[in-house]
């Protein structure tokens, strides 16, 4: 190989990298990294498989995270121990290991190829360090075309493995600080309810009622799950009103109906001072506008039709119905069905035509019962 084609070579090299980079740094969620992760390196080595591998030590064991290739779905989520075959010392020792048969190499995890049925011949395994901690490994298998790994595909790998680790970490960052987050809105969301004996689980209940509506009108995955966890704040501003009014077991008076509708305006200037604002956009306007009506006779801003954010008017629907079959001291609640009527009766004034249609469509299927709504897609 000349100069020129050793030139070219590295070109296309690096060109292949600059692409995996860039496909690295597009998502967050933890799953979807792990496969871009694997499927960016399998694509640049050309193996014929591949499996990402992630590192838990406290349990001290190591799980098959990500995997590509003809057996991927025996791969998934097979457990090693943390020292165990080449993947665990290379975890162990942080150092790559190359290996160009395996059949000839003692540290090779026979079982892993006997549980999934694949044919291993050439293996490249490369630590995921982040920070000087290992998180993982990524290993690739067979080389396509008939050839081995070289030392290049090595040093691909390592480079690879590199950008890759950092992408895990902040995944995983973001994974462990959104579990919390959801836990604080969880428990947040408990306490408000927990403050009217009558309303318990009401913002859990909301919160799932519009994700599974959402879902219906066709919203994307990641849309549905922020509507959830927006919906489960969309009561918090009932922070700043008083227990008198919140836990009246008689009817509100025109003037506690008043501070009562307060709430909205309360909740959305709370969530508006958290970051990023970006984030909380949603959950501020579902909490300000899910008691707008599609007639302008809503509250606070008398808002119509369109102008009420989409994620509003979901909730608005939802909220409408949970509150019509919360059984309270003044009265016994609807029915699911009675409710689901009385929402079909107030379309085209108080409620999107779309989003009722599309609830209660949900709870026709669901017999209207509550434990079958999960089962409906």
């Amino acid at each position: 190989m000349d100069q020129i084609q050793l030139l070219e070579l590295k070109v296309k090299e690096l060109s292949s990298l600059l692409d995996a980079f860039k496909e690295l740094n597009t998502n967050i969620e933890l799953n979807e990294v792990f496969n871009n992760i694997l499927m960016q390196t399998v694509k640049v080595l050309q193996a014929e498989a591949g499996t990402l591998w992630v590192a838990d030590y406290e349990l001290e064991e190591i799980t098959a995270s990500a995997a590509i290739g003809t057996t991927k779905e025996t791969i998934l989520n097979i457990k090693l121990k943390i020292n165990e075959g080449i993947v665990g010392k290379v975890i162990s020792s942080g150092e790559p290991y190359f290996i160009e048969n395996v059949s000839e190499d003692p540290s090779w995890a026979k079982r892993v190829d006997e549980t999934s049925g694949f044919i291993t011949k050439s293996m490249i395994t490369v630590p995921l360090v982040a920070n000087q901690k290992v998180l993982g490994a990524l290993q690739l298998l067979n080389k396509k075309g008939d050839v081995f790994f070289t030392d290049v595909d090595v040093n691909l790998a390592l480079a690879l493995a590199n950008q890759s680790a950092l992408a895990l970490q902040n995944s995983q960052i973001y994974n462990e600080l959104y579990t919390m987050f959801m836990s604080v809105i969880t428990t947040l969301a408990k306490v408000l309810d927990a403050r009217d004996p009558y309303t318990a689980g009401h913002s859990e209940r909301v919160a799932r009622y519009a994700e599974l509506t959402a879902r219906r009108l066709g919203f994307q995955s990641k849309e549905c799950s922020d509507l959830y966890t927006a919906a489960l704040m969309h009561d918090i501003g009932k922070i700043g009103v008083s227990d008198d009014i919140l836990r009246k077991p008689t009817r509100l008076t025109q003037e506690e109906y008043s501070l009562m509708k307060q709430h909205t305006v309360i909740g959305a200037d709370i969530l508006s001072n958290l970051e990023p604002k970006s984030t909380m956009k949603n959950a501020v306007e579902i909490a300000r506008y899910h008691h707008e009506r599609i007639d302008g006779s809503g509250y606070p801003d008398g808002l119509e039709g369109d102008e009420i954010p989409i994620y509003a008017r979901i909730v608005g629907v939802v909220d409408a119905f949970d509150a019509m079959t919360t059984i309270r001291s003044y009265s016994n609640g609807k029915s699911f069905e009675e409710a689901a009527e009385e929402l079909i009766r107030c379309k085209h004034t108080l409620f999107d035509d779309h989003v009722v249609d599309a609830f209660t469509s949900l709870l026709k299927e669901a017999n209207y019962k509550t434990e079958n709504l999960g089962k409906v897609r």
